[in-house]
């Protein structure tokens, strides 16, 4: 290809509103989906797995395999990218492709994210009536009794050490934050520690959340848990598994996150 062997742009065309869009993140080809984009949008990234009609569409990669030369075969006039995605954004760049570079950490990101998405796409008024619809489905909806909460997002089965939680900084913090919960990672120095049972359990939980993407894991998370006597956990013993593949993607879909963890919270309260 002609552009991959070295003809380059000083600096990206500007074109008008964009008709092939690539973006390789979850929580944007959500977010392109429910702005009305879908047709707009000529490839996606290996786990762009929602919605269904997007298992169509060209794949182009994951986060550290790429490919290139994939994206430009596909002749995109723009492409969407998380900050953690400057190498490929500078590649991009450099072959005269638009890039719009977003980030979808915390619920004020999501925000920010839909409506500069809406902006460059034409589709404000979608971007603003969508953004209206999801703070009110976030608005605080407290659980009641304050309770001390570890979510974890990821462990190998039958395994509980390099267990990976949700610390201060993130959208699953502010979640907790808004069900009137208290994060009992809130003090970690980085947003996504990585840590062992017996620090988890030190920190006294009244709730351990278990967010998993495939719901086929329920029985198995469960199972794990049931191997420990009730006294050796913290509170009640109150283990929850929320699972699906929306739950660990902060973008459109974050309402039913937070609909699902506070009837988890819920639960482990009403059982105290």
């Amino acid at each position: 290809m002609a552009a991959l062997a070295g003809v380059a742009c000083d600096e990206p065309m500007v074109r008008g509103e964009p008709q092939r869009i690539v973006a390789l993140a979850p929580s944007v080809t959500e977010t392109l989906y429910v702005l009305g984009l879908g047709d707009r949008v000529v490839g996606v990234g290996d786990y762009s797995s929602w919605p269904p009609e997007f298992a169509d569409k060209p794949k182009v990669g994951g986060l550290f395999d790429v490919s290139l030369e994939g994206i430009m075969a596909l002749e995109p006039d723009l492409a969407i990218l998380l900050r953690s995605e400057d190498k490929l954004r500078g590649q991009l760049e450099r072959l005269g492709v638009e890039v719009l570079t977003v980030e979808s950490e915390t619920i004020g990101d999501i925000i920010e994210t839909t409506r500069r998405i809406g902006e460059r796409a034409g589709v404000s008024e979608a971007a603003e009536d969508f953004v209206r619809e999801f703070e009110i489905d976030l608005m605080p909806k407290r659980v009641g009794g304050a309770p001390r909460v570890v979510i974890t997002m990821g462990r190998r089965p039958r395994s509980f050490s390099d267990i990976l939680v949700a610390g201060p900084g993130t959208y699953l913090h502010e979640l907790l934050v808004r069900l009137g919960a208290f994060n009992a990672f809130a003090d970690s120095p980085i947003s996504y520690p990585q840590v062992g049972l017996e620090e988890i359990l030190g920190r006294r939980p009244d709730a351990i959340v278990e967010l998993q993407p495939s719901p086929g894991s329920i029985a198995w998370l469960k199972q794990d848990w049931a191997a420990f006597p009730e006294q050796q956990l913290a509170g009640p013993g109150c283990v929850q598994v929320v699972a699906g593949d929306h739950v660990l993607v902060p973008g459109p879909r974050l309402p039913r996150i937070y609909w699902e963890l506070r009837r988890a919270l819920y639960d482990c309260v009403r059982s105290r």
